[in-house]
């Protein structure tokens, strides 16, 4: 499956001169553009993103929320809005600065780099549905060559648009299938389209070999003084794929892209551009079908038709690379307590990070139909295409500049120049992108705003949650009173003795530290307790995996016969399971520590129960209309969400909820 990673970038040759010409070009104009091309591919692609970018990797996994929980768990602090936990430091692979850094000496910095981060993932999940629509049409729309002759170009445009939105459709359905089953149905082609594309480039260079006077950097500085940065919003288009690249790491080996980019995508994405724009030199009135015209024996030939049916795999693998780095991104963000819980189906066993999320594939199918629908070709698009991703970019620069110095510990000058440098390139193709808010890309900034409103406010409502059941929680001995002699509970309130039954009972909290609200809530209305109570909070730490040997942490309760409390430590990349294995290994664990309880803990014999609290948030009197507002958003997207434990493999005959009313 490692081919698919190189889908997006390496379907660019099919649009990116569609994208930046709008006339015909002359000799001089295309070899400033092809320079150009080729030194943004090698400046961004190959050595910022490539051999950088990738080191900054959290065990493998990319994306800007790996990014910042690289940072977070350097400093020392919790990526989720729980408190750290000294004891984490045990099991994540750092070492935290005895001196605390700026990061952790400042609060505001701390959240302005979770807004950043934020804003990152949504503009790239928004720009992201674009690569499915221009990649499948741009595909399509090579078959108007052989087919112009017999029918018309409205006709065509309709139909079009018809099969690219049936192609993208059969994609999104055959999501639930695993993407790593989907993978490797098309993984194979990528091999031979980069080596079609090398030949094809070969043949067109040796037809106008002047075209390689691009390769020196002297034709990309005098055109962009010549012309400004108005055509790069096109040259863009070459390497939006390498964000793709980094989203979507956690499906592949960081070194073996590392290695397989430089030889097997970058060499023949050079040759393809470069014979590109000699096909341009050749005959400039190609501009707005240079791929197409640029295969030898264009028209019927059978190398045609043959590049004809690759290019339309090639770019179902790019819609496909997009569609799994945007699965990835919203499952991080869901772990991070930053986006409401969706339906999380995990499709591999062998692989981790192998993920379906059910309601974010048909939302992006819709999105991604209605784009088709709505600019109908992929000129059009490419006029969209680029601003949310061009922001993007320049936010990984910030995060990785600013990794350099609190994990990788380089001199301050090494991160300075890095942001200077690539902060500029960034600056300037962001710069050439601002007036496509113009021509569309309002469309997908509207999207990146309404997913920054919606994880922004779920982070804020999940932080005043946690805070109201921390400040609410009392100690257990300010709950009930345990009988040294008479071994019997009493609640306090009441005087009322709890009944002890024969099982187990789990209470589920969000604060690890604290005994949940739903337990004073339960025992009020059912005084009756099985003989082992357990309160439990699932804590996501700063790393991915969590091995087994590290995942609980058990304490016993003072003097409270068969009362404990446990942390389950999961990373932030896992799947939570708290079903019948789970609850064996938690009950192994509890009679090494208490032997005497071997024989009283049979799981066969025992019922188990999971008690959850079932929140119901409320604006607090005297809140500002602002706030009443936040909290209603937050309380209905809370009610239409996932419950926490539905994909936990919890026994639903097993499960209580235990009704709260919250304030915020």
């Amino acid at each position: 499956m490692s081919g698919v990673v190189f889908g997006d970038i390496g379907a660019a040759p099919m649009f990116v001169f569609t994208g930046i010409f709008t006339r015909p070009p002359n000799e001089e104009d295309v070899r400033g553009v092809v320079s150009l091309i080729i030194w943004s591919l090698t400046t961004v692609s190959l050595i910022k993103y490539i051999f950088i970018v990738l080191r900054a990797n959290d065990n493998g996994e990319g994306g800007a929320f790996a990014l910042y929980s690289l940072l977070i768990r350097h400093t020392g602090l919790s990526i989720g809005p729980e408190a750290p936990r000294s004891d984490d430091s045990t099991i994540v692979n750092y070492k935290v600065d005895r001196v605390p850094n700026f990061i952790k000496r400042s609060k505001l910095i701390q959240n302005l780099l979770l807004i950043i981060v934020i804003l990152g993932s949504s503009l790239l999940i928004s720009d992201g549905m674009l690569t499915p629509a221009i990649s499948v049409m741009s595909a399509i729309e090579g078959f108007e060559i052989p087919l112009k002759s017999s029918i018309s170009k409205d006709t065509f445009n309709t139909i079009t648009i018809v099969v690219s939105c049936g192609i993208l459709i059969t994609l999104f359905f055959c999501q639930r299938f695993g993407t790593e089953k989907v993978g490797s149905l098309f993984s194979p082609i990528v091999a031979i389209w980069f080596i079609s594309l090398s030949v094809i480039g070969i043949i067109n260079i040796s037809e106008r070999p002047e075209i390689l006077k691009a390769i020196c950097p002297y034709y990309a500085i005098k055109y962009i003084f010549d012309n400004g940065i108005n055509h790069l919003g096109g040259v863009l288009l070459v390497f939006v794929g390498s964000e793709a690249v980094f989203a979507d790491l956690g499906h592949f080996n960081p070194r073996s892209i590392q290695i397989a980019f430089p030889l097997f995508v970058y060499i023949p994405l050079l040759l393809a551009y470069l014979g590109q724009g000699a096909s341009l030199i050749k005959d400039p009135s190609i501009f707005n079908t240079t791929f197409w015209n640029s295969i030898p024996n264009t028209g019927n030939s059978g190398a045609y038709w043959f590049m004809l049916i690759l290019a339309t795999m090639t770019s179902i693998i790019a819609a496909q690379a997009m569609i799994s780095a945007t699965f990835a991104l919203i499952y991080q963000s869901i772990q991070l307590d930053c986006f409401p819980r969706i339906k999380i189906v995990h499709t591999s066993k062998k692989m981790k990070g192998q993920i379906y999320l059910p309601e974010a594939n048909y939302a992006l199918m819709i999105l991604v139909v209605i784009l088709c629908n709505a600019f109908k070709d992929s000129q059009s698009l490419t006029k969209v295409y680029g601003l949310a991703i061009a922001m993007v970019m320049f936010i990984t620069t910030i995060l990785v500049s600013i990794i350099m110095h609190v994990v990788w510990h380089l001199h301050i000058g090494f991160p300075i120049m890095f942001l200077l440098i690539f902060g500029f390139v960034d600056g300037i193709f962001l710069a050439s992108n601002i007036g496509k808010i113009l021509t569309g890309a309002y469309f997908t900034l509207s999207v990146a705003t309404v997913l920054f409103i919606i994880m922004g406010l779920w982070r804020w409502g999940t932080v005043h949650k946690l805070d109201y059941e921390t400040l609410q929680s009392t100690s257990l001995n300010e709950i009930i009173e345990f009988g040294k002699k008479t071994k019997k509970i009493r609640i306090l309130d009441s005087g009322i003795y709890i009944r002890r039954l024969p099982g187990i009972v789990l209470f589920y909290s969000d604060v690890s530290s604290c005994i949940p609200l739903s337990f004073t809530h339960f025992i009020n209305h059912f005084p009756a307790l099985p003989q082992i109570i357990i309160f439990i909070s699932v804590h996501h730490v700063a790393i991915p995996h969590v091995n087994e040997n590290d995942r609980l942490i058990i304490d016993k309760i003072g003097e409270y016969d068969g009362c404990y409390q446990v942390v389950a430590r999961y990373g932030y990349l896992e799947e939570v399971i708290q079903g019948d294995e789970f609850i064996s290994k938690l009950v192994v664990k509890i009679q090494r520590s208490n032997k005497h309880l071997s024989e009283k803990l049979d799981l066969e014999e025992l019922p188990v129960t999971y008690i959850f609290g079932k929140q119901i948030f409320h604006p607090k009197p005297n809140s500002s209309r602002l706030k009443r507002l936040m909290v209603n958003i937050y309380s209905f997207l809370a009610h239409n969400s996932r419950e926490l434990h539905s994909s936990w493999s919890i026994p639903s005959e097993n499960f209580i909820g235990v009704g709260m009313k919250v304030e915020i």
